[in-house]
């Protein structure tokens, strides 16, 4: 047996070893829904990616059985395109969840990542929070004073002999240190994704991938009047390309975006200035990368963008969030200026409760 599988085994076996020795604790039953619907329009022209609409919703309905320890959920978790004939997706959702102490708590199973992580644009595709739950691994959550973070290990595809697919997973750490909009003075994060696809017993033939992203996003916010912030994010990523075989011509490269921006209740203004060298970015926003998923023949050492983002979020009753934000691109070498627009309802309920 690899490494890897006997850490996932002993870290599953934790939460099941301390429920059956910890005392009694008194029990919590609900059933909770998590869901959201959306509609998602790119407006993409360019030689980058070309444009596509996603109109749908998603729901993930759940037993949970919950104690000052640990809880446990169990449901599924359904996918639904307007316009489709079938279901994108259906498919069971499990997750054990033990409170390691007052600031820590480790998750088995369906991940809680219905935040992306906190991850930016760069680095994680904002529509892969509707079109990619539920995901499925071991994660570790701390909750500080003044900051907080994420540790998750995502099995995204699994393989038995013969499958003709790889491997894939993504190892990922996100550190939050306060928050722009509501702390005034410096802040930051930090994050780091890993992304394999290959596996020991991989029959395809096809090369072992392994990429690596880092970003760090120092930002300096100001209150010049009541409640508008204002900051500054000077944006820095780093890409590393750890295959054994390279299948394109970026074996490291770096980004840079620095950003304006500012908030006032519920609205966001944004303003920035990306620009980048041999930058790979497997799970984010393809217009931030050197590959084309077009034609190779559009693969670009250096991409340069002014971006902009209009956004647009309320929460209602603590449950529901709205959001809806306009982003626009323009491509400095090209003269392309492309856009997108997304609205939003998500909901995170509990609809029963007995105790």
């Amino acid at each position: 047996m690899s490494l890897l599988p006997k850490i996932a085994l002993v870290t599953l076996s934790i939460p099941i070893f301390t429920t059956l020795n910890a005392q009694t604790d008194s029990t919590k039953v609900a059933l909770t829904l998590i869901g959201q619907s959306f509609f998602d329009n790119k407006e993409f022209t360019g030689n980058i990616k070309k444009g596509y609409t996603l109109p749908g919703f998603y729901i993930q309905p759940a037993v949970t059985f919950e104690t000052e320890r640990y809880a446990i959920a169990a449901g599924f978790h359904t996918l639904y395109l307007a316009g489709a004939d079938t279901l994108e997706r259906f498919v069971p959702v499990f997750s054990a969840k033990l409170r390691l102490n007052n600031r820590v708590d480790l998750i088995a199973g369906t991940l809680q990542s219905q935040n992306g992580h906190w991850l930016p644009e760069a680095l994680f595709k904002p529509e892969r929070i509707f079109m990619n739950q539920p995901e499925t691994g071991v994660q570790f959550q701390y909750q500080g004073i003044s900051s907080k973070a994420d540790l998750w290990l995502n099995w995204e595809r699994y393989i038995k002999v013969g499958s003709p697919f790889q491997e894939e997973f993504t190892v990922g750490f996100t550190h939050l240190h306060k928050c722009w909009k509501k702390d005034e003075g410096y802040s930051n994060a930090f994050h780091a994704l890993v992304f394999h696809r290959g596996g020991q017993i991989d029959s395809t033939n096809l090369p072992v991938q392994t990429h690596v992203n880092l970003g760090l996003i120092p930002i300096y916010s100001i209150s010049p009047t009541g409640r508008t912030k204002i900051a500054f994010a000077a944006s820095m990523y780093y890409y590393k390309n750890l295959s054994p075989t390279y299948t394109t011509d970026y074996p490291s490269g770096v980004g840079f975006h620095p950003r304006l921006m500012a908030n006032r209740h519920s609205l966001t203004l944004e303003a920035g200035y990306w620009y980048s060298n041999g930058f790979v970015n497997p799970q984010g926003e393809e217009l931030y990368g050197s590959i084309s998923t077009i034609d190779p023949a559009y693969n670009r050492w250096v991409r340069q963008m002014v971006t902009f983002t209009l956004e647009y979020e309320k929460r209602f009753v603590g449950n529901i969030l709205l959001n809806a934000n306009f982003k626009a691109y323009y491509n400095l070498i090209s003269g392309t200026l492309e856009y997108s627009y997304t609205l939003s309802v998500a909901l995170n309920a509990k609809v029963l409760e007995i105790q």
